[in-house]
């Protein structure tokens, strides 16, 4: 997908409002974008959204995974919130946030967090009057979208950025007509304990044959610059992803023209670790991002920011994976034929 028209799309998922729990915007603009495809698209029960993408191909999908849900917060009352995800406790005090009420939006100062039950609950007292009600949604109050010296900036990147990606790469294969098996799916409530990811591992939704391709945005490390390209994730925070699929997006990384990192991510945790769980088959593939959960270099909230450049060959290399599943059942006797080359190189035999 060109530049501007992924920039596009970009802005326009990127300024829905999200919080965990609070996705329909998101996934409503998930539906009608994959609908005027043509595509089909379920809703499970849980409200995770499928979308398939099937043409010439027989055998189980290709999945690519991402959760509609970012951090932020959820009122309680005019004067109180809880905040659902995991950020330090430095980022609290004084900093604002932006509610979405049903009549407008709201923005409100903190006061002061409760922290008697931390960090299992994180409550945060609001300062005056307002028209946020229980039930009502909100967010950091960080500058919105933005493009500038080739960095995107957005208040909620990870994870819906990724939802960007998985959309883009849809449109691409309907636009190319690419003969393969591909799957997207948005889940729900990731960043307080994968739940709509379990949700559908447990209702077996997902074929055993298939490979889940978790696609993050990661926390920035000093082995993944950012402006370095896309990252082939081999693992994250609890679990290493599996070899096979890995040696694959390692093969199909290496017909780009533009360079793959490969390294451990271990700034957090993923889907691809939630489905190991369940017998799934995963792999990994992110963006390395800036401002990790909204957290600025002096621990106050700020917009998260990804490189441009690495965006646009994240598709690339999406769209390149799903053209190449049809290879992935090779994968395993490929990788045991290079084992036994380099065996083959050893100066004598053991027996």
């Amino acid at each position: 997908m060109e530049r501007k028209e992924l920039l596009a799309l970009a802005r326009r998922v990127l300024t829905l409002p999200t919080a965990p729990y609070h996705e329909h915007r998101v996934r409503a603009c998930v539906a009608t974008y994959c609908r005027q495809l043509g595509l089909p698209v379920e809703q499970d029960k849980a409200g995770n959204v499928i979308v398939r993408y099937r043409r010439g191909s027989s055998g189980a999908p290709l999945v690519f995974c991402a959760h509609m849900d970012h951090p932020g917060f959820e009122a309680l009352g005019p004067t109180r919130a809880e905040f659902l995800g995991g950020v330090p406790k430095e980022m609290f005090p004084g900093a604002h946030v932006r509610f979405f009420c049903a009549d407008g939006e709201e923005r409100v100062a903190i006061k002061r967090l409760d922290d008697s039950r931390w960090p299992d609950c994180k409550i945060v007292e609001l300062r005056g009057n307002s028209r946020v009600r229980r039930g009502d949604f909100g967010m950091w109050d960080v500058p919105g979208f933005a493009v500038k010296a080739g960095n995107l900036h957005a208040p909620a990147i990870d994870d819906v950025l990724s939802v960007v990606v998985t959309l883009a790469t849809l449109k691409e294969l309907v636009r190319r007509r690419v003969r393969t098996h591909v799957w997207g799916l948005f889940t729900r409530a990731e960043e307080v304990g994968f739940h709509g990811a379990v949700e559908v591992a447990r209702s077996r939704a997902i074929p055993r044959g298939a490979l889940i391709i978790s696609l993050e945005m990661s926390r920035e490390r000093p082995w993944s610059p950012m402006g370095g390209g896309p990252i082939l994730r081999v693992g994250d925070r609890m679990t290493m992803f599996d070899a096979t699929a890995s040696y694959f997006l390692q093969q199909v990384a290496q017909g780009r023209t533009f360079p793959v990192q490969r390294c451990l991510m271990d700034g957090g945790s993923t889907e691809a670790t939630a489905f190991a769980g369940f017998g799934y088959r995963v792999g990994g593939l992110c963006l390395a991002l800036g401002h990790y959960h909204n957290i600025g270099a002096d621990g106050r909230p700020r917009a998260e920011y990804v490189s441009v450049k690495d965006l646009t060959q994240l598709v690339e290399l999406t769209t390149a994976a799903a053209r190449e599943w049809k290879t992935f059942g090779e994968m395993k006797r490929r990788l045991r034929a290079t084992v036994m080359k380099i065996r083959r190189s050893a100066p004598r035999e053991l027996v």
